[in-house]
């Protein structure tokens, strides 16, 4: 069986294992995301193929923020790591590691590790929504994942939630439903110093049953749920599959599909739309990996 090193980067950490193509996980790890240069960047690539070269491996697949180029390796933007911006990565590596490459961005990676083996299997028309620090996104359409004409389909943060104003990044999806956004309100409900609680905290108090936690909660649904009906109206898409470090949580999950149907309630003989199923993504950490690997295996291959 034919082994692949597989890499997430991310802002904070690499997150990196060595698989097969029944996405086993024979070892895995991650290290500290490198923002010296894009040199030493490579470098720490290299030296991860290096030190797992004696599993044989056949390809090296990453996932990576940023508009990316998923069929030639070539990044138009990179996120926080501005040094990869401009730059063909799959040409830089090609110099130093024998094997081939290949690259995705982070959230369309994820969507198609739910459209491998998760919530998207067997799903012809679907929206994987990420939620983080902001909003990640990819769309299913046809049975595969839709990139765009210009590689940036999905990219939910940029929404705005005024168009009653011209477009201000105060007023886009990523500031209305990014986590801590939902973490802040939840501190000024229970009056608590800035920056003082978590993600962790809110759902603990929210599992506990504490009033202020599912408060915060439901607004913060409200709010995802609209944008999921907006989106509804443009995509027709038969599922929406949630994902995200939050998306774990059952009451997240469980309020949103009440709020949306309470939200959807009043209108559900006037308007064109039906509202999609919504599911948990199937795979935590290792999605973007694993759909990392599917673009290899089965897109570019």
């Amino acid at each position: 069986m034919a082994n692949y090193l597989t890499v997430d980067v991310g802002g904070t950490n690499i997150k990196y294992a060595v698989m097969n193509d029944k996405i086993e996980i024979l070892e895995k790890g991650e290290i500290p995301t490198p923002y010296e240069g894009l040199e030493v960047f490579i470098d720490t690539i290299v030296e991860l193929y290096k030190k797992y070269e004696s599993f044989g491996i056949e390809a090296l697949a990453m996932s990576a923020p940023g508009k990316i180029d998923a069929n030639n390796g070539y990044f138009y933007t990179s996120g926080a790591l501005k040094y990869i911006s401009g730059v063909n990565l799959k040409d830089r590596l090609a110099e130093r590691i024998p094997v081939p490459f290949a690259v995705e961005n982070d959230a369309k990676a994820a969507a198609l590790a739910e459209l491998w083996m998760g919530s998207m299997h067997g799903i012809t028309n679907g929206s994987v929504i990420v939620l983080g620090t902001g909003i990640g996104g990819a769309l299913i359409i046809g049975g595969k994942l839709y990139r765009g004409s210009t590689f940036a389909a999905g990219e939910y943060s940029c929404v705005s939630s005024r168009l009653d104003l011209p477009y201000d990044r105060d007023h886009n999806w990523a500031n209305l439903n990014g986590v801590g956004h939902m973490v802040e309100a939840y501190e000024k409900m229970v009056n608590a110093e800035k920056g003082s609680l978590n993600g962790r905290d809110l759902f603990t108090k929210a599992n506990e049953g504490q009033p202020e936690a599912l408060k915060a909660i439901e607004d913060y649904c409200k709010c995802l749920a609209t944008a999921i009906i907006s989106l509804q109206t443009i995509l027709d898409v038969q599922r929406v599959s949630i994902g995200g470090g939050i998306s774990r949580q059952p009451v997240l999950l469980d309020t949103l599909k009440r709020v949306i149907n309470e939200i959807n309630a009043p209108f559900a003989d006037h308007v064109p739309y039906t509202l999609p199923d919504i599911q948990p993504c199937s795979f935590g950490n290792d999605a973007n990996m694993i759909g990392a690997l599917y673009h290899y295996l089965y897109e570019l291959k």
